[in-house]
């Protein structure tokens, strides 16, 4: 998982492991939505309040080993006089304890405001339609503020999971969309395709149907398959990888 919805810490993760990619050229991905934050294709309405806990397995060459665990917690919040929807994410592996918040319009999916802090480093994002501001203050040395327009309307990078969880998912559906990554601080457009209609079998034997959805960058970043459930409409697990390694998270 990347550092998104359920993808959470797991950027920052693959960064403190050493693998910083490099640019490469954008690669041609079919679709047949193009879509963007605050699109009408989007139905932000299948998304519920919930609470969810997930174990990480990291695998990095032959060698595979437990690598912490993360919760995420979705609720309706206050905000500016509003009501908006605000996600969770606390990722704590050996080597350290990660809390990332996300707040983001419930109707139209857009975010509003992305906060992220650790031992490390502290990072602020506030979204604008097709602008981003904010800083990122690391424990030592300077703060790097950031005020750039992007030309589209991004999802942000921790809200992924839920963006793709509100898509009319149905086997072959296809889509493009703009993720602004702040790990890269830039936008990277993903292909979206569902490439299973699925399941996950529960410790009690019941078969949970799945959407199994891969998700492709068109330049170097994270690639990520998920699974997500038909009926609750949130991430159930999700495998994120780059060259070398590669990070499951799962219930």
């Amino acid at each position: 998982m990347l550092r998104a919805s359920v993808l959470a810490g797991s950027a920052a993760l693959l960064a403190a492991l050493g693998y910083s990619p490099l640019q490469r050229p954008a690669a041609g991905l079919a679709a047949t939505d193009t879509v963007q934050a605050g699109d009408s294709v989007l139905d932000p309405s299948v998304l519920h309040p919930y609470a969810l806990h997930r174990t990480l397995t990291l695998t990095r060459g032959d060698t595979v080993r437990p690598f912490g665990r993360q919760s995420e917690q979705l609720v309706r919040v206050g905000l500016s006089g509003r009501e908006v929807l605000l996600d969770v994410l606390t990722f704590e592996t050996p080597n350290a304890t990660t809390v990332d918040s996300s707040w983001f319009d419930p109707h139209a999916l857009q975010p509003i405001r992305m906060r992220s802090s650790n031992a490390a480093r502290s990072v602020a994002l506030d979204f604008e339609g097709d602008r981003v501001h904010g800083a990122t203050t690391p424990a030592t040395g300077e703060t790097a503020r950031l005020d750039r327009q992007l030309g589209v309307r991004p999802f942000e990078w921790n809200m992924f999971g839920l963006a793709i969880s509100a898509l009319p998912l149905r086997p072959g559906y296809r889509a493009t969309m703009p993720v602004y990554v702040d790990r890269f601080q830039r936008v990277v457009w993903y292909g979206i395709q569902v490439v299973g209609d699925t399941s996950i079998i529960r410790a009690s034997g019941y078969h949970a149907p799945m959407w199994e959805v891969l998700a492709t960058p068109d330049s170097a970043a994270p690639s990520a398959r998920f699974w997500v459930s038909q009926r609750h409409r949130f991430v159930d697990q999700v495998l994120v990888w780059e060259p070398g390694v590669s990070i499951l998270y799962a219930r």
